[in-house]
């Protein structure tokens, strides 16, 4: 481990009660199951829809944030430490990645969210990243696709 990814690593750190908890998918599972009674819940606890959701979060991990996070790093995160992108895998990503979005846009065809019909941390998790490759000039990626632009 570089000390960049030790960084970010505690950057996403929790400490509860001596605990420490990093990355935020764990943290954010975590809080959702000890704080089962306050706010909205956004991991499901019927059996089939806890299903749906793994599955949802399993396809934003493998299909979406590998692509996209080593996208974001070459072309937001390199030119800020004054490093130059490198352009052939950010093309190589971008290409492998339109057809991940093409099943996505072909599931949200047919239901509002990854999991089903309502918003679940699966969707959530793809914010950070997502937002920030649509402002590094990729919106079209997205916004190209009917069901993923809504």
């Amino acid at each position: 481990m570089n000390r960049e990814e030790a960084h970010a690593m505690l950057h996403d750190a929790m400490d509860d009660d001596g605990s420490i908890l990093y990355e935020s998918r764990a943290i954010a599972r975590y809080l959702n199951k000890k704080y089962p009674d306050q706010g909205t819940s956004f991991i499901p606890t019927d059996p089939k829809a806890e299903a749906l959701f793994e599955q949802a979060s399993s396809i934003e991990t493998f299909n979406f944030n590998a692509f996209v996070a080593p996208i974001v790093a070459e072309k937001v995160f390199k030119p800020r430490r004054g490093l130059q992108p490198n352009e052939e895998r950010v093309s190589e990503l971008l290409r492998m990645l339109q057809s991940k979005m093409d099943a996505y846009d072909l599931i949200l065809s047919k239901q509002k969210y990854l999991a089903g019909d309502s918003v679940t941390l699966a969707d959530l998790s793809h914010l950070p990243y997502g937002a920030t490759f649509c402002g590094a000039d990729f919106a079209e990626v997205i916004e190209s696709r009917p069901n993923l632009a809504r």
